[in-house]
């Protein structure tokens, strides 16, 4: 796991009036304005990011650093949505800080401040490293990276190498941790130019588990430590977050609407004989009650009313029906809804005698009888309408929708209101039947 913060140690020799030493140079992340510094730095038109080396002599060559970095960038993680809006935005929330207090001043800690940078930016699990080297003012194309920078020689290399090997057999730094120390690939001696790779101070290195690596670009460096990739911020967090809470709540939302809007199986179920409703007829005292199918007039059936022989009983209509069971639709809620041409509208949604509301139960037969001696008009044709539907139906709003488009002083044209009925009640089983005056009392067995 990355820490807080990256350290690169930066070997200091031949310095004036002041013993060879180890630079601790550190970044960390910080947001604008988090300190004091920052303001000041707007102030001053200083560079935030540098701004707290000025106090060691390095502000000039972290200014080198910076400039490195970005040109040389790091690989945007594809959900790192932030940092794609806003470009650098990595690098922006970096703070260098030196850990002396001393003068440092020298071109050869160029790349150990650009690694800090880069090492903290990005994901690379390498949060300690070694560093010496001057880093080139040009970008050039290569097959390491489109956009390198070179790394320089600089002097005093093979004391910097000395100067390691005494710290580390003196065990004051960090004991026998596993590190890397980049370095330019040649260094100068003389007038001649020698590679860094074949001084015999680099196998006793070895032997202290300081892996010497001479490089020749920015980017060989940033391979090795694998700060190729930046990590997310905080920012990118929150939109990702955001993202996916907006797309969990439309995938949701689009799941539940299909779920609500795809068609109900409504199984009407044998009563008499036909899978339709059919004809209950009860006499006053309910001790006798009989079930026949409908008489039919040529296709359409009949419904007997009116006639004195049949003022003595009850008629109704009887369903039986079934709806689909689901994974996630086990009960449904019912309308039971009349229309008469002459005799209008009327919706009902509970049982009068409970006053709850009525619900069928998936998978499970279920009985209705609507009572139709006060509903049905003589010589009129009628629809039976049962809908269902997987939420509470809103009588109020039906009711009140549907005497807009069909005012009470009307009579009603049947065929409209059954399609009006459909968009608001999509999900409906329809029946239709005729209501006429006949003296055939009604059949009791």
């Amino acid at each position: 796991m990355h820490t807080l913060r990256s350290t690169v140690y930066i070997p200091l020799v031949e310095l004036t009036n002041q013993p060879n030493q180890l630079l601790e140079i550190y970044c960390e992340k910080q947001s604008f304005g988090q300190s004091e510094l920052d303001t000041k730095s707007l102030e001053k038109d200083w560079h935030y990011i540098a701004a707290e080396l000025r106090r060691v002599g390095l502000y000039e060559d972290a200014l080198q650093a910076i400039n490195a970095v970005r040109k040389l960038g790091l690989k945007i993680p594809f959900w790192a949505v932030y940092q794609k809006i806003k470009r650098y935005s990595w690098l922006d929330k970096q703070r260098l800080h030196s850990v002396s207090v001393l003068d440092s001043e020298g071109e050869s800690a160029q790349l150990g401040l650009a690694l800090a940078l880069l090492i903290n930016a990005s994901q690379s699990p390498h949060y300690h490293v070694i560093a010496t080297g001057k880093l080139s003012n040009d970008t050039v194309k290569n097959q390491h990276h489109p956009y390198d920078v070179a790394v320089e020689s600089v002097g005093g290399i093979q004391q910097k190498l000395q100067l390691l090997i005494e710290k580390r057999r003196a065990n004051n730094f960090l004991e026998n941790e596993e590190l890397y120390f980049f370095t330019p690939y040649y260094y100068q001696q003389g007038d001649s130019t020698h590679r860094v790779i074949e001084l015999a101070e680099i196998k006793e290195l070895e032997k202290l588990n300081i892996h010497v690596k001479p490089i020749r670009w920015l980017s060989e460096a940033a391979n090795i430590v694998q700060a190729n990739v930046s990590q997310h911020l905080f920012q990118d967090k929150v939109i990702v977050a955001g993202a996916s809470f907006f797309s969990t709540l439309l995938l949701a939302s689009i799941l539940y609407f299909s779920w609500l809007n795809k068609p109900v199986s409504i199984q009407m179920l044998v009563g008499k004989n036909n899978a339709e409703p059919f004809l209950v007829c009860i006499n006053q005292d309910e001790t006798e009650v009989s079930y026949y199918d409908l008489k039919r007039d040529g296709g359409i059936p009949i419904l007997p009313v009116f006639s004195h022989k049949n003022k003595q009983y009850n008629l109704g209509l009887a369903w039986r029906m079934q709806v689909e069971k689901t994974v996630f639709s086990q009960k449904y809620y019912a309308a039971f809804i009349h229309l008469g041409e002459k005799s209008g509208f009327k919706i009902i949604t509970h049982d009068p005698m409970t006053g709850k509301e009525i619900t069928l139960a998936a998978n499970k037969p279920f009985n209705w009888l609507w009572g139709m001696q006060e509903e049905a008009t003589k010589n009129q044709d009628n629809i039976l309408m049962l809908a269902v539907q997987k939420i509470p139906i809103d009588v109020d709003r039906i009711n009140r929708l549907f005497m807009q488009r069909f005012p009470v002083s009307a009579s009603i044209e049947l065929l409209a209101a059954r399609n009006y009925l459909d968009t608001l009640l999509p999900n409906n089983y329809t029946f239709t039947y005729r209501s006429i005056l006949t003296d055939q009392p009604c059949p009791i067995n």
